[in-house]
């Protein structure tokens, strides 16, 4: 599995959760999910709301320093009120609670630095459709420096020893580090890993143009094509297999299964955690485009999960 998962020798840390609150009903679940994170890891919350004048433009171009005042106070306020939620349950040295002018994508990709994790609500201002990844979501997951989640579904889904992790892996760099971060999370929740292995029928094809090479190469490609296909799914079982055998060596006391389809990706994933505590993929996988920093995969898998989604980098 490379010398990712070595993570059990790493020295505890007590970097902060940060989740974005927007005061609007999409954001409530992740607010409510962060709470319940901090405190089972026993980590301090920061609750960020991120206001700008692009919200109020009846107010014109220039905003007189009074309005901005006004605008500032009732940002706040509105991350206050999330904040008493996550005091009552964590205590008033582990909440911070901060209001600041900038888009709510800026904002939690800038707290991302020094953060353990940052959370968001699937939907925000911007949403066009229920099942669509709102902006902020979307350009959070696929800027911050640390692993960010996307609560949907279930907001009191969590790791445990009902809840499982899903975690879809390939032989790309991003999914062997979330591999990694999901066998410490399920290692530290008491929780089932399940790994999820994804051979993509069209994947298989070894033609450029998968749709015309029955007509050009006719039985040949046929009888080709049935054994390459054959071969990769040997390939990806020994390859899984190889995966768990590593984890059992590191983790001699954690449950893991696996499995591989041949599926859409995406799709499978997300099927494969339904009830799931959480769902762990990699920002990008193999195939994906060099300057694309959400791959279609993880993005994906956000759109269709019903449990909490971490994208991991």
């Amino acid at each position: 599995m490379s010398e990712h998962t070595g993570s059990t020798e790493e020295a505890p840390d007590s970097r902060r959760i940060v989740v974005g609150y927007s005061g609007t009903e999409g954001s409530e679940p992740a607010v409510t999910w962060a709470i319940e994170t901090a405190r089972r890891e026993s980590r301090p919350l920061t609750i960020l709301h991120c206001y700008g004048l692009a919200h109020v433009p009846a107010l014109g171009p220039a905003v007189p320093d009074g309005q901005n005042e006004l605008l500032a106070s009732v940002a706040h306020q509105v991350a206050e009120a999330a904040a008493a939620r996550a005091v009552a349950v964590l205590g008033r040295e582990a909440v911070t609670c901060k209001s600041v002018l900038d888009s709510a994508a800026g904002g939690l990709v800038e707290e991302s630095e020094t953060a353990h994790l940052v959370v968001t609500g699937s939907h925000g201002r911007g949403r066009i459709m229920g099942g669509l990844l709102a902006s902020t979501s979307y350009n959070v997951t696929a800027h911050a420096a640390c692993p960010a989640v996307v609560v949907r579904g279930d907001a009191s889904l969590h790791p445990d020893a009902e809840h499982r992790v899903v975690v879809g892996v390939d032989d790309s760099e991003s999914a062997l580090h979330a591999l990694d971060r999901a066998v410490q999370v399920a290692a530290d929740a008491g929780a089932e890993l399940h790994v999820v292995r994804v051979i993509q029928p069209t994947a298989l094809d070894p033609q450029a143009q998968p749709e015309l090479a029955p007509m050009v190469y006719g039985d040949t490609y046929t009888m080709y094509d049935a054994r390459f296909q054959e071969e990769f799914r040997v390939y990806a079982e020994d390859a899984t297999r190889d995966l768990v055998e590593r984890i059992h060596d590191r983790f001699p006391g954690l449950q893991v299964s696996s499995e591989v389809v041949e599926d859409t990706p995406g799709l499978a994933i997300a099927r494969a955690g339904e009830g799931a505590g959480l769902v762990v993929v990699g920002s990008r996988g193999r195939g994906g485009f060099a300057g694309m920093l959400l791959g279609s995969v993880s993005h994906t898998v956000i759109h269709h999960a019903t449990s909490p989604v971490m994208v991991v980098r």
